[in-house]
């Protein structure tokens, strides 16, 4: 078992529903232990609303989502994604790999979504090719399990029962794990997540026993990321998700120091120049959806 999974809870199915009047999402961990060590959870997120009509923002995340829409028209640009009703029946996988933004999701109407939200380097096991193959670009129409995903995920969103819902998904990719590996890249993602992005570069590549040059290469082959670029995304990711969990106890020198900044100033420096709004305009606006550390912000 990879130790920067530990956290996993394997064989074990948790559940969380956040109603609104407009709309309905759920969230739900794998069951299968195989498929636990690569996806961290599932969501699963409709309305049936026609006057629904909603803005929420997303921000930079080392557990990268697949998000798969049904009957919807998705139009995709740099840092916006557009979604609405369409009269027409198919399926919409998007993958999204958020570095260093906030992205905007505008939806309106009725939709319903399906989320595989990826472990890090979760993706990888699933795929042939590299991720700087597969993805281009930062937010990737997804064409690549083909017909056989089609299939299965018209199975998903008719099934009502969460835990088939699960069944479904997890049955599909035990089918489709591919070999991945990459052990040192695995250590050093691991190395980085564990010490909350606060391990240097130069310090990884001693500690591994690896030139920077070829470190490099591995991350930009495997995560379309320099390992500076992977490390910030994780310091600025832990002090958020360590915020919200914890936002009635701590102050941002405490996130600051946790996530292992400089100092406060560090902190909002950088996450000012991810979001456009410092911490304390932001981070009490946002909203927790489900059991995982799915956080968005709605705007009004």
């Amino acid at each position: 078992m990879d130790f920067y999974f530990n956290f996993q809870l394997y064989f074990h199915f948790i559940l969380k529903e956040s109603n609104h009047p407009e709309d309905n999402f759920i969230t739900a961990k794998p069951t299968s232990e195989k498929i636990s060590r690569h996806i961290s959870y599932y969501y699963f997120h409709k309305s049936f609303d026609e006057k629904y009509q909603k803005k929420f923002i997303f921000y930079p995340n080392y557990k990268h989502a697949l998000t798969v829409y049904r009957n919807s028209e998705v139009f995709l640009s740099d840092n916006e994604s557009m979604v609405k009703p369409s009269k027409l029946f198919f399926l919409k996988p998007i993958y999204c790999i958020n570095k260093d933004k906030n992205i905007k999701v505008s939806i309106e109407g009725v939709f319903d979504k399906i989320g595989i939200v990826f472990n890090p380097l979760g993706i990888n096991h699933f795929i042939k090719k590299s991720i700087q193959d597969v993805f281009p670009y930062e937010i990737n129409v997804f064409p690549h399990f083909g017909e056989e995903f089609n299939l299965v995920l018209n199975q998903v969103f008719l099934e009502n029962e969460i835990h088939k819902k699960v069944e479904l998904l997890d049955a599909f990719f035990e089918k489709k794990i591919q070999p991945f590996d990459e052990s040192i890249l695995k250590k050093a993602i691991g190395e980085i997540i564990v010490s909350n992005g606060g391990i240097k570069v130069s310090e990884l590549s001693e500690k591994l026993k690896i030139n920077r040059k070829s470190l490099l290469r591995l991350f930009n082959k495997h995560t379309s990321m320099s390992v500076e670029e992977y490390r910030k995304m994780v310091m600025f990711r832990q002090a958020f998700n360590y915020f919200q969990e914890n936002k009635d106890t701590v102050n941002l020198t405490e996130v600051a120091l946790f996530s292992m900044y400089y100092d406060q100033a560090h902190f909002i420096k950088h996450f000012k120049s991810i979001t456009k709004e410092t911490p304390n305009s932001l981070l009490t606006k946002i909203q927790h959806l489900g059991l995982e550390d799915t956080y968005w912000y709605f705007e009004d």
